[in-house]
C-alpha cells in the first residue's frame, strides 16, 4: 500500500463519528433481532433434513437445537443493546456481532440466502474488531480504517451484483428486456403463490420505454459504488441514488432491503457526528444552525 493510500485508509476521523456509527449499527441489530425473533424460533424447529449449511454453519452435520439457537439469540440481543450503549465494548461488540453472524447464517441454511443480512453481520464484525484493536478512550480522533472498511464492504456488494448482471445477460441488460421480464416474472410468480407482489411493478412491465433507463441507472449505482468511497463530490449523489435504487426495488418487486432503506448501512459514508449533533439540538430546541456551530468541521 502506498504512503498516500495508507494515509487515506488509516487517517484520523472524529472519534465520535465511529461511536455514532457503532451505536446506530448495533442498535439496528438489536431491533432486527427483536423483529426476527419469531422467524428464528420457527426456523430453529424445522426438521434436520432441510438443513443445508452455508458459511460458518458448514462444519455442522445437523442444526443446533432450539434452546441453543434461542439462547444465542438472547445473547445477541443483550450484547447488541449494550454495545449500542457503549457498555463493555471489548466483550459485548464481539459477542453481539458473532451471534448475529451465526443467526443469519443459520436461517440462510434453511432456505434463501439473505445477502443483506450478511452485510449487517460484516459491518458489526468490523466495528467489533475496531473496539478490540483501538478501544474507545478520551481521544477526540481515531483511525478511520473501520469506516473505510465498512464502505469498501458495502461497495463490494454493489459491484458484485453489477458484474453478475453483466455476466448473466451482457449488453442485453441495457438494450434488451432482461430487467423488464425479470420484474414481470417475479411478480407473476408471487401472484400465483399468493405472496406479496407489486401492482405497480406489474403495471410498469407494460411500459416498454422505461426499462432501458432503469437498467442503466441500476448499473451506474452498482458499478459506481467504489467512486463514492474516494470522491466526496460523487458521494452524496451516489448515496441518494443508491437509496432510491432500493426504494425502486421495493416499489416494483415488493422486495425490501431494510438495512439500506433505514439508511444505517450508509453511515460510514457520512459525518455521523454532525447528524447526531443536529438531532440533539433539534430535540433540545436549538435548531440545526446552532448544531452546525458546535460541530468542528471535519472532512
Amino acid at each position: 500500500m502506498s504512503t498516500r493510500a495508507a494515509s487515506w485508509w488509516f487517517g484520523p476521523v472524529p472519534a465520535r463519528r465511529i461511536d455514532v456509527c457503532r451505536a446506530l449499527t448495533f442498535g439496528y441489530a438489536a431491533i432486527w433481532l427483536t423483529v426476527r425473533a419469531w422467524y428464528v424460533w420457527d426456523v430453529s424447529g424445522l426438521p434436520s433434513r432441510r438443513f443445508a449449511p452455508v458459511g460458518v454453519m458448514t462444519w455442522l452435520d445437523a442444526p443446533p437445537s432450539r434452546p441453543v439457537v434461542m439462547g444465542a439469540w438472547a445473547i445477541g440481543l443483550a450484547c447488541s443493546v449494550l454495545a449500542a450503549l457503549g457498555r463493555g465494548l471489548r466483550i459485548t461488540a464481539p459477542l453481539g456481532s458473532l451471534t448475529v453472524l451465526g443467526i443469519v447464517t443459520l436461517t440462510s441454511s434453511f432456505g434463501q440466502v439473505f445477502h443483506t443480512e450478511h452485510l449487517l453481520a460484516l459491518h458489526l464484525l468490523i466495528l467489533a474488531a475496531a473496539s478490540i484493536i483501538e478501544p474507545a478512550r478520551n481521544a477526540t480522533e481515531r483511525s478511520g480504517w473501520p469506516l473505510n472498511l465498512m464502505m469498501a464492504t458495502l461497495a463490494a456488494t454493489y459491484v458484485v451484483a453489477g458484474i453478475a448482471k453483466l455476466r448473466f445477460s451482457g449488453t442485453d441488460w441495457v438494450t434488451g428486456d432482461v430487467l423488464r421480464n425479470w420484474v414481470a416474472a417475479d411478480n407473476l410468480r408471487k401472484v400465483l403463490l399468493d405472496d406479496p407482489s407489486s401492482t405497480f411493478g406489474g403495471w410498469l412491465a407494460g411500459v416498454g420505454w422505461v426499462w432501458g433507463p432503469i437498467a442503466v441507472f441500476t448499473l451506474l449505482v452498482e458499478l459506481g459504488a467504489p467512486l463514492a468511497m474516494v470522491s466526496r463530490r460523487i458521494r452524496t449523489p451516489w448515496l441518494v441514488a443508491a437509496w432510491l435504487f432500493h426504494v425502486g426495488i421495493f416499489a416494483m418487486m415488493a422486495i425490501s432491503f431494510p438495512y439500506q432503506l433505514s439508511g444505517v448501512a450508509y453511515l460510514a459514508f457520512v459525518p455521523a457526528e454532525r447528524l447526531e449533533a443536529r438531532v440533539r439540538q433539534a430535540v433540545a430546541g436549538g435548531g440545526p444552525r446552532r448544531a452546525r456551530m458546535e460541530v468542528t468541521e471535519r472532512p
